[in-house]
């Protein structure tokens, strides 16, 4: 990279980090009257930036004296760190070139916006992040600040954020920052009672999206099993994984189940194959008849067929709080 390159980046980091340096710093570069200052920061390298600046600043007022030295001994240092946090990423990804001269502007952003509790730790999210989720660019330094706003607000580790988003972004279609805003708004409306909450998507997205389910969807449905008492947000998870298994699996168990409630079970287990929009018309369906059953025993004995001992283990309101979930975002 370009040492005029890398000494602007600097600059431009110091000024978002620390607004009163930037100020002393454009202070300083307009009264260099008659300076070239683009030769000088083409020509000067970042651990050199204090001495040649120093220089240059001679001919400036003494009363920027101690201002100038100060901004620039904090430059020369975080030139090294940023060398430092640049080589990390190099030597983490293998990227070269363009490509990495790419990440260090993600750099820049994210530590920019005072996320990370150095240059190098924001280096290590930025690498968590894209080996998780392949991304690049603004969309990778938006995901990479989502997982640390999580990180900050409710201690999640970054790399498992990002491994969860990844796991939305695959199964569900949303982006990296969606995925990072459903699991902050999870978080805040309590869903990590149980401290399952990064597990649950981890595991059971793809579970969700075989029924058709979107990332909203399936948010609201931990939601509702949540305010309807399901000890663990696992369970509910669970109950749409075994179901998800159970309505495709052709076993007599799941035929009679189907038939009991007054379906085709043929076209029933083509339809949750198929998986869209029908099929999750058809998984609310299921839950409807089962809630319309008079027979008690009976209404168990079928749940238990398609849902597996999560029917048992939810218990009856939170199943049939399933089935009430609402369209529309989370």
């Amino acid at each position: 990279m370009a040492k005029g390159k890398v000494l602007q980046t600097i600059i431009d980091i110091s000024g978002e980090i620390s607004p009163t340096l930037g100020k002393t710093i454009d202070g300083v570069i307009k009264q260099m009257d008659g300076v070239n200052v683009k030769a000088l920061a083409a020509g000067a390298a970042v651990t050199g930036f204090a001495t040649a600046t120093v220089a240059a600043g001679a001919s400036i007022a003494v009363a920027t004296g101690k201002a100038l030295a100060k901004g620039t001994k904090y430059l020369a240092q975080l030139g090294d760190a940023y060398n430092t946090a640049v080589n990390s990423i190099a030597a983490g990804t293998g990227l070269v070139g363009d490509e990495l001269e790419d990440m260090s502007d993600v750099l820049k952003d994210v530590y920019g916006s005072n996320f990370g509790e150095s240059m190098e730790d924001a280096a290590a999210g930025i690498q968590a992040v894209y080996k998780a989720t392949g991304l690049t660019d603004d969309a990778l330094a938006a995901t990479t600040k989502g997982a640390y706003a999580l990180a900050e607000t409710f201690g999640y580790d970054v790399a498992e954020s990002a491994r969860a988003a990844k796991a939305m972004m695959t199964n569900f279609g949303v982006s990296g920052e969606e995925a990072m805003g459903l699991i902050a708004a999870g978080a805040q409306n309590g869903l990590d009672y149980s401290g399952e909450l990064i597990d649950s998507i981890n595991e059971y997205s793809v579970q969700f999206a075989k029924l058709g389910f979107s990332a909203d969807d399936m948010f609201n449905i931990f939601q509702q099993g949540a305010d309807s008492g399901a000890w663990n947000l696992d369970k509910v998870g669970d109950a749409v994984k075994e179901f998800s298994i159970r309505s495709i699996d052709g076993s007599d168990k799941t035929k009679d189940a189907f038939k009991a409630l007054g379906f085709n079970s043929k076209k029933m287990m083509k339809t949750f194959a198929d998986g869209g929009e029908g099929a999750t018309e058809a998984f609310q369906d299921v839950l409807s008849a089962l809630m319309d059953m008079d027979d008690a025993v009976k209404r168990d004995a079928i749940g238990v067929s398609l849902f597996g001992t999560q029917w048992e283990d939810l218990g009856i309101e939170a199943m049939s709080a399933l089935r009430d979930i609402e369209d529309g975002a989370y």
